[in-house]
């Protein structure tokens, strides 16, 4: 019945994680939108740190299989950790990311960035060009206003989270 429940719950996470995604996907001149704006268009997001875990044991339990630890590394730089195992012989794996992780936007629109902290104590982030390093705290939000001058990508990451937590901004052109 657990398991039941755990997979009626993953079932409906996903089914609304998709119809974001479709909702979304469904917007923007790449996606079938016909005609074109000729003034720019304020555009707000909210980027959310991020770190998913995966916790497992040597040892099986009566819903889940042993797992070995494994004897891969993992790049250095903070951004994907793991765990050496406890005395439980539990371990665990750890990565740091944004989401979302990559952002579309037209040249000359106004863009706002909402960076909320939701896990983790601390973070530093930098946008490329745009904003020098900043500290950012777990239920905090900090904000990046600019004009999305010129077509190509802006890179926002963390220095502690490297070489994974990154995003990107990516600007088109406008086609007045």
């Amino acid at each position: 019945m657990k398991n039941l429940h755990k997979s009626i719950i993953l079932g409906l996470t996903i089914a609304a994680v998709a119809g974001v995604m479709a909702t979304i996907s469904l917007e923007g001149p790449m996606f079938g939108q016909t005609g074109t704006a000729s003034a720019s268009t304020q555009r707000t997001f909210y980027i959310a740190t991020v770190h998913l875990d995966g916790i497992t044991s040597i040892y099986p339990s009566s819903d889940h299989p042993s797992e070995p630890y494994p004897n891969s590394t993992l790049p250095s730089g903070g951004g994907l950790m793991i765990k050496k195992i406890d005395n439980m012989g539990g371990w665990k794996v750890r990565q740091f990311m944004f989401e979302p992780s990559q952002i579309v936007v037209n040249q000359g629109d106004q863009v706002t960035l909402n960076f909320v902290d939701v896990q983790g104590p601390g973070y530093k982030i930098t946008v490329d060009g745009i904003a020098p390093e900043f500290d950012i705290h777990r239920g905090e939000m900090k904000t990046i206003n600019f004009t999305a001058d010129n077509v190509g990508t802006i890179d926002f990451w963390s220095s502690m989270h490297a070489p994974n937590m990154r995003g990107e901004i990516i600007v088109l052109p406008r086609t007045d």
